[in-house]
């Protein structure tokens, strides 16, 4: 049989090149004489018509893209140019759309030139795609290549016509797309074994193919980018910084706590439902490791999406954090109170002990005085009595000095060369909502700020937060730092005596001191959120043991808002019902509910006896959920406030081990009594 001639302009050997160099030298031919024509009409004072031969030349380059395309990559070309040389022309391709897209934003109209760069960062996956087909071993490589290299010039293009925001934001959304991708492929290789480890891999995989788990995914990757384009460039950049942290974090969690319940209750009903599990449930996989199999999958998730919006909020914020500031003082909030990882340290009486035992000595001589006060509430009534002396301690009237001792202070003098005090001050008695307060400051017995031979008092808006920076070099060598605060408001008008100074007690008045830094903080914080997470997985795997998907994802919901607003809830319920347990025992508050519902019913108030009993289910509902208010790392980081390694540990031992261990053994207990066989009909 004789040979086959092959076809001219072929080239899986190399022989000839001629299609190319065809293709290129046209379009180079077309791109020159359009521009050459145009600057030559521009010379002639003819923009008009060099605009129009411009457009001209544009829609002649592009048409001949097009068919140069199609006739390199239709029928009985595909076959015969190899994957390197689909490469190089691809490439060559992409860098001609860049080219053409500069001359068009910089000669004709910069949307227009955006428009083509689009058109050209979008083209080599698709061409890749479609190139390789006969080449699936390069297919997903090659695209991957074509769609990163598009990217990246497309966000040169932005970057270089002052398009930065769009810049960062489409190569915020491609990095962090990427960056997931790559985790996913990286955790089915971790999870590549058999038993729980395969059941986990599968979960992996349904988080890209849920539809509802694919939504949240898209929201999530889409809004972090795009979060710090809603900043107003006016604003602060300290409330900008503290804006951004608190709810690129919150948000996170929030989208993937909701994923959680989606993903969780849609994997294992959908397994039941679809009849999947019975080709699941063979040995040696029994029903526990398959249920430990699906909670290791979420976390495994969760853990990848942590790291990966974790890297996107920290380099948003730091990016951010390099904007100009509005002001030297804003300058170094945003770099000394936020950036940072505080502790705080609460003032201690003067007197120390000695306080606290004349205290309890007033306190006795008022229960011999007054037993019957006692008798009920003995306990309640003592620490009452205690918390008013607390609050006249905190109290400065027109007529007194108060003193306030800070310890501990001996790392904060090494280590910084300034403590904040941060106070927020009561006008009591002025008549008027946020009244000035004024005061003279000592430190250590020393007046300050004392300026050219005076000693300046602060003059302060009340019912305020307000920093104050004092040097380290005032404390003592024991770490001891003694605050004296003098009354010094004026008589307001229609008033007797001056106003008086009121400091709540805990966060009125404290001391701030530099314990960490903004990245050791922030990555406690994200394991924070991750124990957290893991929680809610524990929580949506148990509901779907012996719930249908939509019962399981209402309770999954009704749970994870409780744990994440516990604190809202427990007041919203005593509202709700007008019984405040703030200070009784659960015996006093039982004999409350027991008493008030009796009441109701022998009054004919069926519907408040209904609330009560509601208030109940819902108190012993909100007791058992862990409460999530008790670690707010996310607040703590966006206030530059440490998250200390008692809140983690504390963490670790009640959100990561023992909720999700008793949510476990209670899915393994219901996912045993379920039956597997008619649970779908």
């Amino acid at each position: 049989m004789a040979a086959t001639r092959p076809t001219s302009g072929t080239l899986d050997d190399g022989s000839s090149w001629r299609p190319i160099a065809f293709f290129a030298g046209v379009l180079a031919a077309i791109a020159a004489a359009a521009a050459a024509a145009g600057w030559l009409l521009d010379a002639q004072a003819a923009s008009i018509v060099a605009t129009c031969v411009r457009l001209a030349g544009l829609v002649a380059a592009i048409g001949w893209t097009f068919f140069g395309i199609s006739t390199l990559f239709g029928p009985g070309r595909t076959t015969d140019i190899g994957p390197a040389t689909r490469a190089a022309l691809l490439t060559a391709l992409l860098s001609g759309g860049s080219v053409l897209a500069e001359l068009v934003a910089r000669q004709v109209s910069l949307p227009l030139g955006v428009v083509i760069q689009f058109a050209a960062a979008a083209a080599p996956g698709l061409l890749f795609w479609q190139a390789f087909k006969a080449a699936p071993q390069h297919r997903w490589l090659a695209t991957t290549v074509g769609g990163l290299a598009g990217t990246g010039l497309l966000v040169w293009f932005l970057a270089r016509q002052g398009l930065s925001a769009a810049a960062i934001t489409i190569g915020a959304v491609i990095a962090i797309t990427a960056a997931f991708l790559a985790g996913l492929t990286l955790l089915r290789a971790i999870l590549s074994g058999s038993g729980w480890a395969a059941v986990a891999r599968t979960v992996v995989d349904e988080a890209i193919r849920m539809r509802a788990a694919l939504v949240l995914l898209i929201v999530l990757v889409l809004s972090l980018p795009l979060l710090p384009l809603l900043l107003d460039s006016g604003e602060r950049l300290e409330y900008r910084v503290q804006f951004l942290l608190t709810w690129a974090l919150g948000s996170t969690t929030l989208l993937l706590g909701l994923l959680n319940v989606f993903l969780g209750c849609g994997s294992l009903s959908g397994d039941i439902d679809s009849s999947r599990i019975h080709m699941t449930l063979t040995k040696p996989l029994g029903r526990p490791e398959y249920l430990i199999g699906k909670w290791a999958g979420l976390v495994a998730v969760n853990a990848l999406l942590v790291v990966v919006a974790g890297i996107g909020i920290y380099s948003f914020t730091r990016l951010l954090a390099l904007s100009e500031a509005t002001s030297q003082g804003d300058r170094y909030a945003v770099d000394e109170q936020i950036l940072t990882a505080r502790q705080s340290v609460r003032p201690t009486h003067p007197s120390g002990d000695a306080y606290a035992r004349e205290v309890e000595k007033v306190i006795d001589e008022l229960e011999k005085e007054l037993p019957d006060a006692f008798k009920k509430e003995r306990q309640a009534t003592r620490q009452n009595i205690r918390e008013q002396y607390f609050r006249k301690w905190h109290t400065i009237t027109p007529d007194k000095v108060s003193e306030y001792v800070f310890s501990g202070l001996t790392h904060a003098k090494k280590s910084s060369p300034i403590v904040h005090l941060r106070i927020r001050p009561y006008g009591e008695g002025s008549g008027y909502d946020r009244a000035d307060v004024s005061f003279a400051l000592w430190v250590n017995g020393r007046p300050y700020p004392y300026r050219d031979g005076e000693h300046l008092p602060y003059t302060l808006a009340g019912q305020t937060t307000h920093t104050i920076d004092i040097p380290t070099e005032a404390i003592d060598d024991q770490g001891v730092l003694r605050l004296t605060i003098a009354n010094k408001n004026l008589v307001l008008p229609g008033a007797t005596r001056p106003t008086t100074i009121a400091l709540v007690p805990g966060k009125g008045l404290e001391i701030l001191e530099q314990v960490a830094w903004f990245g050791q903080n922030y990555l406690k914080c994200l394991f924070v959120v991750w124990l957290k997470l893991a929680m809610i997985a524990a929580v949506a795997v148990t509901s779907a043991t012996f719930l249908g998907f939509p019962m399981a994802v209402l309770l999954s919901l009704m749970i994870f808002i409780s744990a994440f607003g516990s604190g809202f809830v427990g007041d919203s319920l005593e509202l709700y019902t007008g019984m405040d347990d703030a200070s009784a025992t659960v015996k006093d508050m039982a004999e409350l509910r027991y008493g008030s519902f009796s009441d109701f019913v022998k009054k004919g108030e069926y519907w408040e006896a209904i609330k009560v009993i509601m208030a109940i289910f819902g108190e012993l509902f909100v007791k058992v959920i862990p409460s999530f208010d008790r670690y707010d790392a996310v607040t703590a980081v966006a206030t530059g406030m440490n998250v200390s390694v008692w809140t983690v540990l504390e963490c670790i031992l009640r959100v990561g081990i023992v909720a999700p261990v008793v949510l476990g053994l209670l899915a393994w207990f219901c996912f045993e009594q379920r039956d597997l066989v008619r649970s779908n009909t």
